[in-house]
């Protein structure tokens, strides 16, 4: 539904881009314009007309500005009837203390963004924006609400109202940095919490001086100042004491382990870049170039591995704390203006730990790939040598038959000779074909009959007993396949002669409604732990069943054949090749 939606109103998802884009560019300045508004309004008076009118804009403008809720967010009717109703309550109950309340709210958004800034200029735009609120609420908010009669000197007022405003052009004429739009617009919530409730416990301790010791504001004010200052020192000292125990910092961080968005933001980015970048080297630099833009983080090194030849890199300023993590084969040394806290030490460690994971990850799948490269080469010369030594075997067989010959037999012998040398001398070329192009064999098919007449003429010296079960003369087979397959089982067969004395050999083939062809022996039985492994990968073996039977299983998997072990027992060793044709 929402992508026929955009079809339908492409114009207006390209002006939300439009405003999008605007927001990110100019969200400075936007600050800027809803604190303009801010002061006019408090200016003109808190209940009149036009505060109330200049308070509809400048929540308009904080709408746009505001990190919290992202600016492509389209609100639904309820949303918008829920902030509608809320910006419609306040501006109709409007009063100092409601205006106090969103100005404090205002103050603690604005103090949660100022330290996740590395930019200095823009830093210092959002410090003076904290203290220009600051100002704002302690010299024009809250001293018209007091109790007491005494208030703040007139010069005080006459300042906060026009010469506080010179700050707006200071801040408009700040330098704006490249780096600047990088940022992350993010608040820490906890900063955020602790500066509100500092501000609350900041007036109710001025009233408080001012009722217990019926005192002026401006000495209320500084009394309570003073002891908010103490209160942070020693809180400060107990956080980080350096004294022989932990203090309150370890505390806390065993039990929050959160520091905010930026480390999201970073593994989000390492995740997707680990999706594009193959190369480990490649991905570590890109990785931490990331890492290099968090807060905390000036600079650091990384090195994988312990050789000198091995990969290394550095990025940001190597100044500042060091601290170094390591995992697996990756070293990583990190720079930081401070000492970091055991729960950033514990995240930068884990984010370590993620960077040798994923770097281990790229080195084991480049191992792979030439794993397999080796692996394909491996098999295709297997099977070339295979094909090699099956030509042999069927030119040993000639060399046989021509040192046996006679008067009687020569004419049989011709026969043989100009059957099978065209046949070997096909193989031969489609076993340099295969070593050419091992990916681009075409399957040559043979009538069933005839392939069964030549493997008999090709053996018909070597004592083996060929019985045929039925051939249907329409019948074709591979003949690649069960070349390699019947030369491969019978002269492991008569290998196996070789050691046992007597022993039979036969080979069966028929060709109807199911294809099938088995060479059995009456010799001993193979072992159950190599029977167990046959043609499910090459196997170590004296008497052979090793990288020629796994080759020509794979062949016939391809070709939807399979050869199997039918009958392992003494007296009775049985291949089988076959395939069960398909109904019409």
């Amino acid at each position: 539904m929402e992508s026929r939606r955009e079809l339908e109103h492409p114009h207006d998802h390209a002006g939300l881009a439009a405003i999008v884009a605007f927001v990110a560019r100019y969200r400075r300045y936007l600050l800027l314009a809803l604190l303009v508004l801010l002061h006019l309004s408090i200016v003109q008076g808190v209940p009149s007309p036009i505060a109330r009118t200049l308070l509809v804009g400048h929540f308009g403008l904080f709408l746009l500005w505001q990190p919290i809720v992202r600016a492509e967010r389209r609100l639904g009717p309820l949303e918008l009837v829920v902030l509608a109703a809320a910006v419609t309550g306040f501006i109709v109950f409007l009063n100092g203390w409601l205006m106090i309340a969103w100005t404090m709210v205002l103050t603690a958004i604005v103090g949660g963004k100022v330290f996740f800034f590395g930019s200095r200029w823009l830093r210092l735009f959002y410090l003076l924006a904290l203290g220009y609120l600051l100002v704002l609420m302690l010299v024009l908010l809250l001293p018209p609400l007091l109790p007491m009669s005494e208030q703040l000197p007139g010069g005080f007022d006459l300042v906060a109202r026009y010469v506080l405003p010179l700050m707006f052009p200071l801040m408009a004429i700040l330098p704006v940095e490249d780096a600047e739009r990088d940022e992350a617009e993010v608040v820490d919530l906890f900063s955020g919490i602790i500066l509100f409730l500092l501000l609350a416990v900041l007036m109710l301790g001025c009233l408080a001086f001012m009722l217990v010791r019926a005192a002026g504001y401006a000495e209320s004010l500084m009394l309570t100042l003073l002891s908010l200052a103490v209160l942070l020192l020693l809180l400060g000292w107990a956080w980080n004491p350096r004294a022989g125990f932990s203090g309150l910092g370890v505390l806390l961080s065993r039990h929050v382990l959160s520091v905010g968005l930026p480390f999201e933001q970073w593994m989000h980015h390492l995740a997707e870049h680990a999706m594009r970048q193959d190369d480990p080297a490649a991905f570590l630099d890109d990785a931490f170039a990331g890492l290099a833009r968090l807060p905390w983080v000036g600079g650091g090194e990384w090195r994988a591995g312990e050789r000198a030849e091995d990969r290394s890199g550095r990025f940001g300023r190597l100044e500042g704390q060091k601290t170094e993590y390591r995992h697996g084969p990756l070293t990583v040394t990190l720079y930081t203006s401070q000492r970091l806290s055991p729960a950033l030490s514990w995240h930068f460690g884990l984010l370590a730990r993620l960077l040798g994971e994923f770097y281990l990850a790229k080195v084991h799948a480049g191992q792979l790939q030439r794993l397999s490269y080796v692996q394909a080469v491996h098999e295709t010369g297997a099977r070339v040598t295979h094909d090699v030594k099956n030509l042999l075997q069927s030119l040993n067989t000639l060399c046989f038959a021509a040192e046996w010959q006679d008067g009687d037999n020569s004419a049989e012998f011709q026969r043989l000779l100009r059957r099978q040398l065209p046949v070997i001398t096909q193989r031969l070329q489609q076993t340099l074909d295969k070593l050419r192009r091992p990916e681009e064999q075409p399957v040559v098919w043979q009538r069933a009959a005839s392939w069964w007449a030549d493997l008999g003429q090709r053996y018909g010296s070597a004592a083996i007993d060929f019985t045929e079960g039925g051939i249907d003369p329409a019948a074709e087979v591979p003949s690649g396949l069960f070349n390699s397959v019947a030369e491969n089982l019978l002269q492991n067969a008569l290998d196996k002669r070789l050691h046992e004395t007597g022993l039979r050999i036969s080979a069966s083939f028929s060709a109807g409604e199911a294809i099938e062809f088995s060479v059995c022996d009456s010799g001993s039985p193979i072992a159950d732990d190599l029977a167990a492994k046959l043609m499910r990968g090459p196997v170590e073996s004296a008497g052979g069943f090793g990288i020629g039977l796994y080759q020509v299983a794979r062949q016939a998997e391809g070709l939807g054949y399979r050869l199997e072990l039918q009958a392992n027992q003494a007296g009775h060793v049985c291949f089988r090749l076959h395939r069960r044709l398909l109904p019409n």
